[in-house]
């Protein structure tokens, strides 16, 4: 593999990055990296690299043919400082995936578990595909190389650099206000999406989204999904109870029959649309397809219940208003009448910036909302922006909301307000885990 016998990766804790230090790893390359938090996937990556904890120029490898780089490290990095030409770790995926055929799965929302569920339709069809997935799939690593000609893989948007890929099938979720400080605002971001799919040979594509009128006009081989009755693959009849959903399946205006999903919501729903598109393009068979998806794998930190045993704890990995605002509506679909109690932990001080008044709104639906202060990624704090910023905007929404700016102090605020019966759920994508986690365990030993 040219140029890449020995790698280096800087921020090897985050998912992408340690799916990509296993499939460098399968490649025969020599992987090493580093990360300032030894997170469980900084362990998990240690199994087939040399791993690090914390950031400096010695930790290069003396011969080092490449490091790589994710969005979440900072430029003034001194590893970064001191290496030769860095790549970006899209550009290392690309260089990675020349000789494969892409499903690259693209958009604001849903990558994740749309990933995931055609990864999953594709190896149940023996097509032994390759994979590569921004979270934790239950059972399977988050990257595997794989046998087949298919590589299915979750794309990032945040920087910018997924339009320099050339996806033999795009599939497009969703396009939601993100990152746009990167594209210097919404329409930047939808002129990158549609240069991404002018890229791809097929496109499967949401047919309900008002905003991705002018990113799919002209387009060839387009196959959409969504609710709406002009949908290629339409879902009618949704159904939801706890974890599962089901809906009636219209296939190009056919009435086809039932399908059920191991995952709760009507985002869930759209998810499995997509993947039920994808894999009828590739020539996969419907029957085969609904059969098939609802065994699929949900990833980890999606509306991942820890705790059923009188409170329901629920994990979950939003940090968007349109993200929290589906996950909340999906928990009052699965578990109606029960009283949900929010906490979220903000997600960078540019997100929050933009977005705190739709965050407050949103949040203003749960009965209860505990706000954290910014887990900043790799930002730096902003003059006036803080999660006390989300908090106050739920009280100017109608609803009620206590900031608590550290972990402990949030955990403890909600155990005040919970009773018996209650779902208790952590929003974001920074470390609110370990909350939610303790949370379980904490209500677990109580009960």
């Amino acid at each position: 593999m040219k140029d890449f016998s020995r790698v280096h990766l800087v921020g090897i804790g985050g998912d992408g990055m340690a799916g990509l230090a296993r499939l460098l790893w399968q490649n025969g390359a020599e992987v090493s990296g580093s990360d300032l938090q030894p997170s469980g996937k900084f362990w998990e990556a240690a199994e087939w690299a040399e791993v690090f904890c914390g950031h400096t120029a010695e930790n290069l490898p003396l011969g080092v043919d490449a490091v790589v780089f994710s969005s979440a490290v900072s430029p003034e990095n001194p590893e970064l400082k001191a290496a030769q030409d860095p790549l970006p770790r899209l550009y290392a995926l690309r260089r990675l995936l020349e000789n494969r055929l892409l499903l690259a799965v693209v958009g604001t929302h849903g990558k994740t578990t749309t990933t995931t569920w055609l990864a999953h339709l594709l190896r149940q069809a023996g097509l032994e595909p390759g994979h590569y997935v921004g979270g934790q799939i239950p059972g399977l690593p988050s990257a595997t190389w794989g046998k087949g000609k298919f590589f299915v893989a979750e794309v990032d948007e945040s920087d910018g650099r997924f339009v320099y890929l050339s996806p033999y099938l795009a599939v497009l979720t969703s396009v939601d206000t993100d990152h746009l400080p990167t594209y210097r605002g919404f329409s930047g971001l939808k002129k990158a999406f549609r240069s991404f799919l002018l890229r791809a040979e097929h496109v499967v594509a949401p047919a309900d989204d008002p905003e991705l009128v002018e990113i799919l006009r002209g387009l060839p081989r387009v196959v959409t999904f969504g609710f709406s009755s002009d949908a290629d693959f339409c879902a009618r009849g949704l159904w939801f109870s706890g974890e599962r959903a089901a809906f009636e399946l219209w296939a190009f205006r056919k009435r086809f029959g039932p399908v059920e999903i191991p995952a709760p919501g009507a985002h869930n729903v759209r998810n499995a649309l997509a993947a039920l598109a994808a894999g009828h393009i590739l020539g996969l068979s419907l029957g085969f397809l609904t059969e098939t998806i609802s065994s699929a794998p949900r990833p980890k930190r999606r509306l991942e219940i820890l705790e059923e045993n009188g409170y329901l704890v629920v994990d979950d990995y939003a940090h968007h208003p349109t993200e929290l605002r589906v996950g909340i509506e999906a928990l009052r679909l699965g578990w109606p009448g029960r009283r949900i109690i929010a906490i979220f932990q903000p997600h960078r001080y540019t997100r929050t910036a933009l977005l705190a008044s739709r965050f407050g709104e949103v949040l203003a639906q749960a009965d209860e909302v505990v706000v954290t202060e910014i887990y900043p990624a790799f930002e730096r704090p902003i003059p006036g922006v803080s999660g006390r910023n989300v908090a106050e905007a739920v009280w100017q929404a109608g609803g009620k909301a206590l900031f608590r700016p550290e972990l402990s102090q949030a955990m403890e605020a909600a155990a005040e307000i919970i009773r018996p019966g209650d779902i208790v759920v952590a929003f974001g994508a920074g470390d609110i885990w370990r909350l939610s986690r303790e949370m379980a365990r904490s209500l677990s030993a109580g009960s």
